[in-house]
């Protein structure tokens, strides 16, 4: 890997029991009340702060594809709790990749996860190329 493209946080996030509801009912939790689930994390994704440089960095090189997705937990998650968030980015060249490593620590600044996102860089030309043509 290279330097890091782009470091954001630490930033604030929450865990409210109704995102954790939503969340467990959109994923095919059976029960919507519970603990958040190993993946709840990637909620984050949607504040700008975190979703706007990992779109950026993407675009600059071609067509983001999800790869792979890793979840490493000190502890869980909990409900109705605030934590820290810092993310960073990296891209790789071979192939051409984004790596997006982000930390949740509590307000004491304790380890409780990391959320390590890989996606494939493509090039748009290139799907252009590859894709079916449509019958005449």
């Amino acid at each position: 890997m290279t330097a890091p493209l782009d470091r954001v946080g630490p930033l604030r996030v929450s865990t409210p029991a109704e995102s954790v509801r939503a969340f467990r009912r959109e994923t095919g939790w059976r029960d919507a009340d519970g603990p958040p689930p190993a993946s709840y994390p990637v909620v984050f994704m949607r504040m700008p702060e975190i979703g706007e440089p990992i779109r950026r960095a993407a675009q600059e090189i071609g067509l983001p594809v999800h790869e792979a997705q890793h979840f490493e937990y000190a502890r869980p998650v909990e409900i109705d709790a605030e934590y820290d968030v810092t993310m960073e980015l990296r891209r790789e060249s071979d192939p051409p990749r984004l790596v997006s490593i982000a930390e949740v620590c509590d307000l004491s600044g304790a380890f409780v996860a990391r959320v390590t996102t890989t996606l494939r860089l493509i090039d748009p030309a290139t799907v252009a190329r590859l894709a079916p043509k449509a019958p005449s």
